[in-house]
């Protein structure tokens, strides 16, 4: 137990460290679990607040369960305020020299007893203390990082639904493999709300599927989310013949109505699927949903240019690669949409299934399996392949086992496997698994 107190107190001291230093290097954003805190999702760092002094209301006020007598001497306690550092003093008097400051969490030796002072050791400094300002139960201090700087990592032990709602008996989002990381943002009565997925998308599933890990700093996680979301997101609008439309907080009609948005208002759109769209709220910029027949995506004209390839058309302005940027829309439609081994409709999918139906919709034809897709259009080098282009993989061997559709900054959309959904999933992740075979352009 000792040494798993010292370990989580180093991971905390090393968190609350880097998100002081990204307040100079300029590296993390901060958002709300379900909003984004800078427009047009441009990253902005933010840092707590470094506070020196022993003011009240700085901290909270905890004194130990005993009086102070030196059965203290040789415990070890840990830093315990609301946000701000306490201050190691040179004497056992308020008005004495700061030597140093240390964040909630940071691990202190008692070495004496001074009134209402603790002289103590810590990063090779001696100095007093507040006794009140620490806590002898790390249990404490790790509620606290949780309800304010920290997240938990976690992996799913079984495939499981992840939920609109932490209950039962609400919209089904997604399901997540066995093995699959998550980010725990909170629990309570059994279940955990967690990200999931490439987009960081918010869900809900039963503890007992959950086994959680080590702290992280929510800094590090919601930059990575912002990263994410910007990657992806496009302009869109809201289109509507009459009255309003409801954004609501999850992808299901019963659930809350963050805002109400009228015919044209402009919105960022994330990620779309057949019943829901994704979005940013512009005013807010919280992440809503709304029916995707209520959203579109706006189209700009081509900018005129010398290079190869034709010049008429349009495409999506968060792409490039003209007619393909087509095919990665029409497969965004069905996002959410659960893979069936030989499906080929929106009522469910498989890999090449996926692709023939998205390349129908748009007159195009293309074979029926993975295999066989692989000898229509023309072969792309992996250096130049562009949204729409078709990658294949094997598991070895030499057979094409596997078609993903490449939709631009690295990202794919695909339908993986029996009891997952089709989803956006990084290219370099399916490499990591199964062998690059190459890749052709139909479109």
């Amino acid at each position: 137990m000792g040494n798993l107190k010292h370990t989580l107190a180093a991971i905390i001291s090393v968190a609350l460290v880097g998100a002081l230093a990204a307040a100079q290097a300029s590296e993390f954003a901060t958002v709300g679990a379900n909003k984004l805190t800078q427009n047009d999702i441009q990253e902005v760092a933010t840092a707590p607040e470094v506070l020196k002094g022993d003011g009240e209301g700085e901290y909270l006020d905890v004194s130990p369960d005993e009086e102070l007598n030196e059965a203290y001497v040789g415990k070890t306690v840990y830093v315990l305020t609301d946000g701000g550092n306490v201050n190691l003093r040179e004497a056992a008097d308020i008005e004495s020299e700061i030597l140093d400051a240390f964040p909630l969490g940071t691990e202190m030796k008692v070495i004496d007893i001074d009134g209402e002072w603790f002289k103590v050791e810590c990063k090779e400094k001696t100095g007093y203390v507040k006794a009140s300002y620490t806590t002898l139960e790390y249990d404490a201090v790790k509620a606290v990082m949780l309800a304010t700087t920290m997240y938990q990592k976690a992996t799913a032990t079984a495939g499981v639904n992840v939920r609109s709602e932490a209950n039962e008996d609400c919209v089904i989002l997604s399901s997540v493999a066995e093995g699959e990381p998550l980010i725990v943002l909170d629990e309570y009565d059994g279940w955990c709300k967690v990200y999931f997925g490439e987009n960081y998308d918010i869900g809900y599933i039963k503890s007992d599927y959950v086994e959680i890990g080590d702290m992280v700093a929510r800094s590090d996680i919601n930059a990575r989310r912002n990263k994410r979301i910007a990657a992806i997101v496009k302009d869109g609008k809201i289109k509507v013949s009459s009255g309003v439309v409801d954004v609501k907080l999850m992808p299901d009609a019963e659930s809350e109505t963050i805002v109400t948005l009228s015919n044209g208002a402009k919105c960022k759109i994330v990620s779309g699927g057949s019943n829901w769209t994704k979005i940013i709220v512009p005013a807010t910029n919280e992440i809503g949903y709304v029916k995707t027949a209520n959203v579109a995506e706006v189209i700009a004209e081509r900018p005129a240019s010398g290079g190869s390839g034709s010049s008429s058309g349009t495409k999506k302005a968060a792409t490039t690669g003209g007619n393909g940027s087509r095919l990665v829309a029409q497969a965004e439609k069905y996002l959410g949409v659960k893979y069936v081994y030989g499906g080929s409709s929106p009522s469910g999918f498989d890999c090449s299934g996926l692709v023939q139906y998205c390349c129908r919709q748009l007159g195009v034809s293309v074979n029926r399996t993975a295999s066989a897709q692989y000898s229509n259009g023309t072969y792309v080098a992996r250096e130049n392949l562009q949204p729409g282009d078709l990658i294949f993989f094997s598991k070895g061997g030499g057979r094409i086992t596997h078609v993903v559709i490449y939709a631009g900054n690295g990202m794919v959309i695909h339908a993986p496997h029996t009891g997952d959904v089709v989803k956006y999933q990084s290219l370099s992740k399916i490499c990591s698994y199964s062998h690059y075979v190459g890749a052709r352009r139909v479109m």
